[in-house]
């Protein structure tokens, strides 16, 4: 399947501006085409638009997308306006837990409040992963910032509810192409975090995501919820207030209320606890991850 995924990928990047130009289009990725409502297992160039366009015979020509492309059917997943939300008012996890586990909520002392992922580590030390926006506040943050647990839409406040020092983060671009908004915090002692992750225990190491592999994540907003990759090798642009940021390389949960607001963060899971992806953007229809392979790479960690 990978040599075929291969292939299909080397097709995408031939006609990849092309598809992003057409209106309502943000992303293109690869999945399994769907044909009357049933996953085939024919692989496709998957087109992720903010809303299908019906009927067909009023789009303009220029605007369609092809029936195929260089031989590889094309299916449309419509995934609403993806982006990094800020978080509801109606969080299930708001508490300051000691020590915290993943789940809970947590931000850097300038933003509201994300999701604590999981522990990682590096040598002898652990850190705390989660997103550079909800950890770093989106490049603003610096070394040694204060990072609360709950974050500060939570109540979390300075200095009783700090629980890390942020430590390093990947910087975002907004004029190029990202592959990670990740970022790791210094817990002030190892006895303030535990390996656990809420409502699905310590994780069992690093996997890769799969399509059609079912998924669980633990977030701040909507605690534990379940769904599946349905898009893999995705580029996607994803808005950032008002400024749009190009991903790369990015996984696409083609399920509804999967994610929020504030579940940013959150560790995606496989059903046998190993961990998958990391949370970092969606919308009412779709939710967006990194692999976490990529993630650990970018930030020389492991879990």
């Amino acid at each position: 399947m990978w040599e075929r995924i291969k292939e299909i990928l080397e097709i995408k990047a031939r006609h990849l501006e092309g598809l992003l130009r057409k209106a309502t289009v943000r992303g293109v990725g690869i999945g399994y085409k769907v044909v009357g409502g049933e996953v085939t297992d024919e692989l496709s160039l998957v087109v992720l638009v903010t809303r299908k366009l019906k009927p067909l015979e009023d789009i303009p020509p220029s605007h369609r997308i092809p029936r195929e492309i260089e031989g590889v059917r094309t299916d449309v997943i419509d995934v609403g306006v993806v982006r990094v939300s800020p978080p509801e008012p109606t969080a299930l996890r708001r508490d300051r837990l000691r020590p915290a586990p993943g789940g809970c909520s947590i931000g850097h002392v300038r933003v509201t409040a994300g999701t604590m992922g999981c522990l990682v580590r590096r040598g002898k030390e652990r850190f705390i992963l989660s997103n550079n926006h909800v950890l770093a506040a989106t490049n603003l943050g610096a070394k040694g910032d204060y990072i609360l647990q709950p974050g500060p839409a939570d109540g979390g406040r300075v200095p009783e509810d700090g629980i890390a020092e942020l430590a390093e983060y990947v910087p975002l671009d907004f004029s190029g192409v990202n592959q990670v908004d990740a970022a790791i915090a210094r817990p002030f002692s190892q006895e303030l975090v535990v390996d656990e992750i809420l409502d699905i225990g310590v994780p069992l190491g690093a996997g890769d995501p799969e399509l059609q592999q079912e998924v669980l994540k633990s977030g701040r907003t909507t605690g534990l919820t379940r769904g599946h990759v349905g898009v893999v090798e995705a580029t996607i642009d994803v808005l950032y207030g008002e400024r749009k940021v190009r991903f790369e390389g990015q996984c696409v949960i083609p399920v509804p209320g999967f994610s929020r607001g504030g579940d940013s963060g959150s560790a995606i899971i496989s059903t046998d606890r190993k961990i998958v992806g990391l949370l970092f953007a969606g919308s009412e229809e779709a939710t967006v991850f990194t692999p976490i392979r990529r993630v650990l790479q970018a930030l020389k960690v492991e879990l």
